[in-house]
């Protein structure tokens, strides 16, 4: 690794890719730790090298102009003889794609708070002439105080700039608007389509577009997505036109501006959950990576209408933000308002469960849910709060399918034993980072690297090895591998 790029001391490697590297520096003349986005000149040939020199120089003219909250900012351009490098602000975050999981729906929360950050960036962007082209999950910053900061204006283009060719084709893919596919000059409009994708993506787990660079064009120039409301039906119908017209084929057909995006978007998302922007206020407290809100009493009518306030038993009060968790990872934003609907009907959680499964489309997301249900009964029971009526340990035997694992080959290792039917908890047995790591590495090469998340996720919510395994053996979808990978580790199926 350098040990001096100009006047920066580098102190660590960030990240490496094609043409270069990022590193983490200190600036020694006014004492502050920046990011050193590099590229390397002897990869490319001279004629390449001057190409890639002059848009290197675009992006620091650009994104140099810009001093937002919601924009990484940058610092300065050099050069030596090896690489061309610009210094910008050092966040400490965590990219959107990583905290994203493959068929779960973000809570409306976030997807509020996350969505206004980054239309209130394009819009300052776009005011300033500077079009970004490609905005994805990977080039959002999530901070610890769960802001959006947008970085890598590297493929950002100045309107009255000629160091970037018109015509030139620059962006991801399945976040590309028609108009980058087909070679066209850009303006804010195409970020506009961006951010719909990225919004459809957040609303239903899915991406609009899917599958190799050629078909996702195909897709993009002449298909229409599914809206929402069809991937996820709790989401209601009131995000389905915002997203029709952010992901307009036609650029005169899509919102004006990023402005007129988030108007839009704050009035369906006021419709959908009247509460949403101080969910999302208190969500900035937290590192926003699966984490439930902050506990507290929940409001809703007797009978679930929304009027007066919900008889909040003790069992209640100590499951509801779990069970709140472990359904928006299922239905997504609509969990907290079904779950606040349904309360009133059930006095035990086996009950409970039964009202709520019927709501969650995927088999697989049934099969989760249901572990989790099970992982709380243990909480209930260990804490004494007891878990209502109808709700047994062990068997629990409710209509909603919590048995035991024997019956099922996706129990949560409670086995029913003893005398008279009686339950009896089997100790659970612990394990080890070392343990999880390995887990991941053999669950990667079966649904790809969503594992690390899956696998870490899982070692949050229990401490019993074979609890663990089927929680995160669940996110495999064909029932003979997810049966191999119980077998392989010791599970009984």
């Amino acid at each position: 690794m350098l040990a001096q790029l100009g006047k920066y001391r580098i102190d660590a490697t960030l990240g490496k890719g094609a043409m270069g590297v990022v590193y983490k520096a200190f600036d020694p003349h006014i004492e502050r730790v920046v990011a050193l986005k590099t590229i390397r000149k002897e990869l490319f040939s001279d004629a390449r090298q001057a190409e890639l020199i002059s848009r290197f120089k675009n992006e620091a003219q650009a994104a140099g102009r810009l001093q937002h909250p919601n924009i990484v900012s940058v610092y300065e351009y050099g050069e030596d003889a090896d690489a061309a490098y610009i210094a910008m602000e050092f966040v400490d975050g965590t990219p959107l794609n990583t905290l994203m999981v493959a068929g779960q729906p973000t809570a409306l929360a976030r997807v509020d708070a996350w969505m206004g950050d980054l239309l209130l960036a394009l819009e300052y962007a776009h005011a300033r002439g500077v079009v970004h082209r490609d905005i994805k999950p990977a080039n959002l910053l999530i901070t610890a105080a769960a802001q959006v900061k947008v970085g890598d204006f590297g493929v950002a283009r100045i309107e009255s700039s000629t160091l970037t060719q018109t015509g030139s084709m620059i962006g991801t893919p399945s976040y590309m608007s028609p108009e980058q596919f087909r070679g066209e000059a850009v303006d804010g409009r195409s970020d506009v389509f961006s951010a719909g994708v990225l919004l459809y993506q957040l609303l239903t787990g899915e991406r609009p577009f899917t599958g190799s660079p050629t078909i996702v064009m195909q897709q993009i120039l002449n298909e229409i997505p599914p809206p929402p409301s069809q991937r996820v039906p709790a989401l209601g119908t009131g995000y389905d036109s915002v997203v029709e017209r952010a992901m307009a084929k036609a650029p005169d057909e899509r919102y004006p501006s990023a402005r007129a995006f988030l108007d839009e978007l704050s009035r369906a998302g006021r419709a959908a959950a009247p509460d949403a922007g101080a969910l999302a206020d208190a969500d900035r407290t937290v590192l926003a990576a699966g984490l439930a809100p902050p506990p507290g009493p929940i409001q809703g009518g007797d009978s679930g209408t929304g009027t007066g306030t919900l008889t909040m038993t003790p069992w209640k009060l100590e499951a509801f933000p779990e069970l709140e968790t472990m359904l928006s990872r299922q239905i997504g934003p609509m969990a907290k308002f079904l779950l606040k609907k349904v309360a009133a009907k059930a006095d035990g959680i086996d009950e409970l469960c039964d009202l709520l499964l019927p709501h969650i489309p995927s088999e697989l997301g049934k099969v989760e849910f249901q572990q989790g249900v099970t992982l709380v009964k243990r909480k209930l029971a260990a804490s004494g709060t007891g878990t209502g009526s109808r709700a047994t340990m062990g068997g629990g035997a409710s209509s909603a399918g919590l048995r035991t694992a024997a019956a099922t080959g996706t129990g949560t290792g409670i086995r029913t034993g003893g005398t008279a039917g009686r339950s009896a908890i089997v100790p659970p047995v612990a394990f080890d980072e070392a343990f999880v790591d390995a887990t991941a590495q053999k669950l990667t090469a079966i649904i790809g690297p969503i594992a690390r998340v899956v696998v870490r996720r899982a070692a949050r919510e229990t401490n019993d090895r074979s609890d663990f395994l089927r929680l995160v053996a669940a996110h495999i979808e064909t029932p003979s591998e997810r049966a191999s990978f119980l077998a392989a580790n010791g599970v009984a199926t």
